[in-house]
């Protein structure tokens, strides 16, 4: 309670001082055309006796237009200029109080309007020693959302389950800050960030010394800066329908001056998701076969509401103090399951199991961060403190009936549980970077506390025997951890070279406690993590490069949690407390045509990385899963990808890879016996994103991927297929904007997941609600063409929370 005491101090602080400010020198005018028509949109730029840039806005629909936060001086004028138009400059004038301009008039081009034509820059991409760099801004892909540049980035993957770069999931940042959002939670971000705001996305395969160790390849998304002072907002709504009817709504608010910038951002998101699936367990005892075929279905209901608060405050021109609140609020989320299973076996008559079961739910996840920032002459200072409260309540009653042909009763099976996990994490970092004539330097250090409680009881239980309950235990789990990081880093470019190398340092310290087991588990451990960039550039458009970084994977906490969740009382998930880190190499050889074609090799092992393995029991008739450290993980493969605009109105991404992935891990620890899981596998991804008319005020794109088996976990998934079509149109000059889009359209972005091995044989098909009919609106008011402040949180060990 004190961090949060203090950062609403702070809070109040800032908005006095912004209070304070507020008392300072406006001036105030109109832009008009020669007959007295107001021009919207126009830019207004405040400049001094230097011809130095104070401040700059643009002109609200009555062409109106204020400067605010100004200090007295002698010589001031301005300057406006708008598409068109020729430029228009006032003669100078001092301030010594409020000022209100006459008329600022603009003459129509010597060109008739209809004659100019606006050409937006080519998207490009630049491969830099450490990461490819995507940019974007003012070219014909920074229309749309955000979500909708990612999906044309090379490399990058958009699907119904997640953003990922060579099938696997990725860490996104917004302006170098780590976005800690669920899969859901981040693509709706995206999707009501405004493309226009994008400058460029950074793909880092192997993020160096300056991010984590822990996690895989990084997404930067670097925002546009805004000059202008002033306020936007906006409004939007978006219907997704698929088996039933999800809704969003949300708004978002920004103000700006000299010295204070504000974003407020709040969603709702109501809905009812659905998720059914046809599944098949072959229970192998003695020579004789029970299969079980069951029919399930969870339906859900949840009312999520997210709340974003930025405030950035200018303590003098080199300092700058920045407090960030995020909420995430998930009250009486309810989930019902209805479950069919018919049992069929030659050595006994076949009966029925009707299993229904019912979750209730809260979530909350409040998070404060706060960041002070100082311009060196030669460099930055900057130093943060974060803090997150997580918790999770759930009570679980499952009740099953078991019947014979004749729907005679046989027996029946009750249980409840109620689970609580409380999780609070504060960490400290500090940040400089200086250069030593053409060498950047990098170095921090950080401290990270974890302290996480999981509690769960079980009562009401009846008839527990021979099934999967008679591993049911209350017990309490308390793990602490504590991370100790501190890095350095160069880069140094010349000629035909860049050369970036570092070096991070962890120390780790945590002890999971069981205290109804009465067992411990404890770790120290000391790493270091290394990362090495070599770029080389022999002839224009042709470009070399290898890099290479270790990495980490800690266990998530959910995982570490030694006992069982229920999905009925014969399949249940089960924590392993005894879990290990895993520490993981990376290479990666690539080579650049024109920065348009692009080859990459990789090859990754991953060591003994964390996986859920399946296991029956045959003769109980009890499927079990359950996390534990692999024996080994290894993965490869070619990608290819290109990007380019066809023509004015078309522009096509294509992105190919062939890979080879495999994971080893016991299947029967008493006897030690082992499988290994691998596949060889395809992925190919066309988009062509197209531009309809010449004002490009409507868009659109056709999407059309493939995926061949590759693996989850000990299971292994068939292929997919799909393809995606949607437009979008701006309204009312640019303040509004509809989209439709269609997703799934073959019904083929669903597949069947099984595993067969020694002592296993089951198999499943999750039908998820992929098919779709999406449509959205939004509505922008104020200066709206401002760019956004948003950011979020960037703490690694908020990514373990199990979402």
């Amino acid at each position: 309670m004190t961090e949060i005491k203090n950062s609403l101090i702070l809070i109040f602080i800032v908005l006095t001082a912004f209070s304070a400010y507020s008392q300072d020198f406006n001036i105030s005018g109109k832009v008009q055309d020669v007959n007295a028509q107001p021009i919207p949109f126009a830019n207004v730029v405040l400049l001094d006796a230097e011809k130095e840039i104070v401040q700059g806005t643009i002109t609200e629909d009555n062409g109106s237009f204020v400067i605010s936060s100004l200090k007295g001086a002698d010589e001031y004028y301005i300057k406006v200029s708008f598409v068109g138009f020729e430029d228009a400059t006032t003669s100078v004038f001092s301030l010594s109080g409020n000022k209100t301009l006459p008329p600022i008039i603009l003459q129509a081009s010597q060109e008739s309007l209809d004659e100019v034509t606006i050409t937006a820059k080519t998207p490009t991409v630049v491969r830099k020693a450490d990461r490819l760099v995507f940019n974007v801004e003012n070219s014909i892909l920074s229309t749309g959302s955000t979500l909708d540049i990612l999906r044309r980035t090379p490399a990058v993957v958009v699907t119904q389950g997640g953003i990922n770069v060579r099938n696997q999931p990725v860490t996104v940042y917004l302006n170098d800050r780590k976005v800690q959002l669920s899969v859901e939670e981040i693509r709706s971000l995206l999707e009501s960030l405004d493309g226009n705001n994008i400058k460029s996305v950074e793909v880092i395969t192997n993020p160096p010394a300056k991010y984590d160790a822990e996690g895989g390849a990084i997404l930067n998304i670097n925002t546009s800066k805004a000059v202008a002072a002033g306020y936007k907002g906006n409004v939007s709504a978006t219907g997704t329908y698929a088996i039933y009817p999800k809704h969003t709504f949300g708004t978002s608010h920004f103000f700006k001056n000299d010295k204070v910038s504000l974003f407020f951002n709040y969603s709702y998101n109501p809905l009812k998701a659905t998720k059914q699936s046809d599944n098949s367990i072959n229970y192998l005892d003695q020579g004789i076969s029970t299969i079980w075929d069951q029919d399930f279905e969870r339906k859900t209901w949840s009312k999520a509401h997210n709340a974003n608060l930025v405030v950035d405050y200018e303590l003098t021109e080199k300092s700058q103090l920045s407090l960030s609140v995020i909420g995430l609020f998930s009250p009486d989320v309810f989930e019902f399951t209805r479950a069919t299973t018919d049992v069929v076996s030659l050595s006994q008559d076949p009966f029925f199991i009707r299993t229904q079961s019912s979750i209730d739910s809260d979530r909350n996840n409040i998070a404060f961060d706060l960041k002070h920032t100082y311009a060196l002459e030669k460099g930055e200072l900057s130093t943060s403190a974060h803090f997150t409260s997580f918790n999770r309540n759930k009570l679980q009653r499952l009740g099953s009936v078991y019947t014979n042909e004749s729907d005679d009763v046989l027996s029946n099976i009750r249980f409840a549980t109620d689970a609580t996990q409380d999780i609070e994490i504060f960490t400290g970092q500090v940040d400089y970077n200086t250069s030593f004539g053409e060498v950047l330097f990098e170095s921090g250090a950080k401290v990270a506390i974890i302290d996480s409680q999981s509690k769960i009881d079980f009562f009401d239980l009846n008839n527990v025997e021979n099934t999967g309950l008679e591993q049911a235990q209350s017990d309490n789990f308390l793990y602490d951890e504590n991370v100790y990081a501190a890095y350095v880093s160069f880069n140094k470019d010349w000629e035909k070279w860049s050369i970036k190398g570092g070096l991070r340092a962890e120390q780790t310290n945590s002890v999971g406690n069981s205290i109804v087991l009465n067992t411990k588990a404890e770790l120290d451990y000391f790493e270091l993590f290394p990362s090495a960039y070599v770029q080389y550039s022999p002839f224009e458009n042709h470009s070399f490069a290898i890099d290479y970084s270790r990495r980490l994977e800690r266990p998530r906490y959910q995982d570490l949690n030694p006992f069982a969740y229920f999905i009925n009382e014969n399949n249940f998930i089960i924590g392993n407390s005894g879990l290990q880190p895993s520490f993981s190499h990376q290479f990666n050889v690539n080579y650049s045509l024109k920065d348009e074609y692009f080859f990459d090799v990789y090859y990754r092992d991953n060591g003994e990385n964390i996986v859920t393995v399946a296991t029956q029991d045959n003769q109980n008739q009890v499927l079990r899963s359950d996390s534990q450290n692999a024996l080994g993980s290894k993965s490869w493969g070619l990608d290819f990808s290109h990007g380019r605009s066809v023509n004015s109105w078309l522009y096509t991404s294509v992105y190919l890879s062939a890979f080879h992935e495999e994971d080893s891990f016991l299947i029967n620890r008493s006897t030690n016996t082992s499988f290994k899981n691998d596949v060889n596998g395809f992925y190919a991804y066309i988009g062509n994103y197209l531009t309809l008319d010449k004002q490009k005020t409507l868009t659109g794109f056709v999407t059309f991927e493939y995926l061949s088996s590759f693996i989850v976990g000990s299971y292994t998934q068939d292929e997919t297929i799909q393809l995606d079509l949607g437009l979008r149109k701006s309204l009312w000059n640019k303040r509004a904007s509809l989209s439709l889009s269609v997703g799934d359209i073959l019904n083929r972005a669903n597949a069947n997941v099984s595993a067969k091995y020694e002592g296993l044989d089951n198999q499943y098909f999750p039908e998820l609600e992929t098919q779709f009919l999406r449509i959205g609106f939004k509505y922008n008011f104020g200066n709206y063409k401002l760019k956004d402040n948003n950011r979020d949180l960037d703490k690694a060990e908020r990514d373990r929370i199990n979402n």
